[in-house]
C-alpha cells in the first residue's frame, strides 16, 4: 500500500516537473520534459520493483498533466494549446504508456 502511494506521488512529481519544463526553454524544455517523463517512470519501476507501480505512476502523470491543461478557478492554464503544449501532452502520454508497459 505504501509503495502504491509512493508511486502515485512520484508520478505526480514527474508530471509537475514536465509541466514546468515543457514551455520554458525552447526547444530544450520540451525535450527535457519528455526525457524526465521516460526516465522518471522507468525509475519508479526499478525503485518499487513491479510493473504495476509504473502504471500507477503513469496514471498519476496523466491526471496531473490533464489538470494542468484545463482551466482553473481564475481561468489560468499551465499547458497552453501551442506546439510545445500539444507535443508535451501527446508525446508525454505515449512515452508514459510505453514506458509503463515495458518489463521492469
Amino acid at each position: 500500500m505504501l509503495k502504491a502511494l509512493g508511486a502515485l506521488l512520484l508520478g505526480a512529481l514527474i508530471s509537475f516537473v514536465g509541466v514546468v519544463l515543457h514551455n520554458s526553454f525552447h526547444p530544450v524544455g520540451i525535450l527535457l520534459a519528455l526525457l524526465t517523463t521516460a526516465v522518471g517512470i522507468r525509475f519508479t519501476g526499478q525503485l518499487f520493483g513491479a510493473r504495476k507501480f509504473k502504471i500507477i505512476a503513469a496514471a498519476a502523470w496523466l491526471l496531473v498533466a490533464l489538470r494542468a491543461g484545463s482551466y482553473g478557478l481564475s481561468q489560468e492554464i499551465l499547458i497552453i494549446s501551442n506546439l510545445y503544449g500539444n507535443a508535451f501532452l501527446l508525446g508525454g502520454f505515449l512515452i508514459a504508456i510505453f514506458t509503463a508497459l515495458k518489463k521492469v
